[in-house]
């Protein structure tokens, strides 16, 4: 499976717990619910999610868990599918890290690349999984009207036919 966001911050909330069973008690999903989740064949509420990220933070600011590589100048790119992490100001979605020799945490502060603006690692991240969960229902809904409007339609032709 694709590595995501949501695959790589999963691993790494379990990997700072102490293993995949330690994060599930601590979301209250059964163990194979979660690592459907961390393998990406199943999509991750957003709220588990979230939790995760909060706990990835915490074990960040207290050193138990490694933070990311610095960025070494490269620009930071956030996606979830076919979404991008963006800045609320520019709609920009080039970062970088506001300390370039640092490693990035999800407490880092990020800098738009397009304008300037300041943002936190994690509230970008978290952002995007909100984000996505509204691209999805978005696109739940234009399935449904657009079913909808083939049923009508065929329904209309068998009236005509009559």
């Amino acid at each position: 499976m694709k590595e995501t966001i949501y695959t790589q911050t999963l691993k790494r909330a379990a990997d700072a717990e102490g293993g995949s069973a330690a994060l599930a008690g601590l979301l209250r999903v059964p163990q194979n619910t979660l690592e459907r989740w961390m393998s990406g064949r199943a999509q991750t509420p957003v709220r588990a999610f979230v939790k995760a990220l909060e706990r990835l933070t915490h074990h960040e600011s207290t050193g138990a868990a490694a933070p990311l590589p610095a960025a070494n100048g490269e620009p930071l790119v956030f996606r979830m599918g076919q979404l991008l992490g963006r800045c609320q100001r520019c709609d920009g979605t080039q970062f970088d890290a506001a300390d370039p020799a640092a490693p990035v945490k999800l407490t880092s502060p990020l800098r738009c690349r397009a304008c300037g603006e300041h943002v936190i690692h994690g509230t970008l991240i978290a952002q995007l999984a909100q984000d996505a969960v509204l691209y999805a229902h978005a696109m739940t809904a234009a399935r449904t009207r657009r079913q909808a409007g083939g049923r009508q339609a065929v329904a209309h032709k068998k009236d005509l036919a009559s």
